[in-house]
């Protein structure tokens, strides 16, 4: 019943999240408004390949980020507090976010999407004249490309799935205390 939850949880903010990341890097806008061959190959595959990312992140981080709330409180109390949905709901947002720019990545490494396009994010890094201190930099905007519609998701859904998060991780410290008291 919990991992049902969980899993429901995190089908909910997979779905948001694809929703908002398919305006960001627009895979969807290039589907529907770009005619003929383009750089990237097949847009239909394209958009398929980001929007499923975005999918399977959200059920694959659901289950994951509510069991490491639950191990993570498990000998500890926390108060039950409102103020506290918005924290647990970005968290989960950009954990998503993590999974979802990690199977991106792995479609490009394997070759699933061809490489060198606009949209690959391992593009910058392949083309880097930059030693060193650059390389990190490139890695971090890549990772920020997914960041930063996941985390819009948690913010929207921090009223929903901060609640739920927020119960989870109550019970995962046994007794609960509803006061102001107390620290996450």
């Amino acid at each position: 019943m919990l991992f049902g939850r969980l899993l429901g949880v995190g089908l909910v903010y997979g779905v948001a999240f694809t929703v908002i990341k398919s305006f960001f890097p627009f895979p969807l806008v290039m589907l529907f408004t770009v005619q003929g061959e383009h750089p990237e190959g097949d847009l239909g595959l394209l958009a398929t390949v980001y929007l499923a990312s975005g999918l399977l992140a959200g059920l694959v981080g659901g289950p994951l980020y509510g069991l490491l709330l639950l191990w993570r409180g498990g000998n500890t109390r926390y108060a039950v507090s409102s103020a506290r949905r918005l924290p647990l709901s970005l968290g989960l947002g950009i954990f998503i976010g993590v999974i979802s720019t990690a199977l991106t990545v792995a479609a490009y490494l394997t070759g699933l999407l061809p490489p060198g396009g606009v949209m690959d994010p391992l593009n910058l890094i392949r083309a880097s004249i930059h030693e060193g201190g650059g390389i990190p930099l490139l890695i971090g905007w890549t990772l920020a490309r997914d960041l930063l519609p996941a985390g819009l998701t948690g913010l929207f859904l921090a009223p929903i799935g901060g609640g739920l998060l927020l119960k989870l991780r109550a019970k995962g410290g046994g007794e609960t205390r509803v006061s102001g008291e107390g620290g996450l």
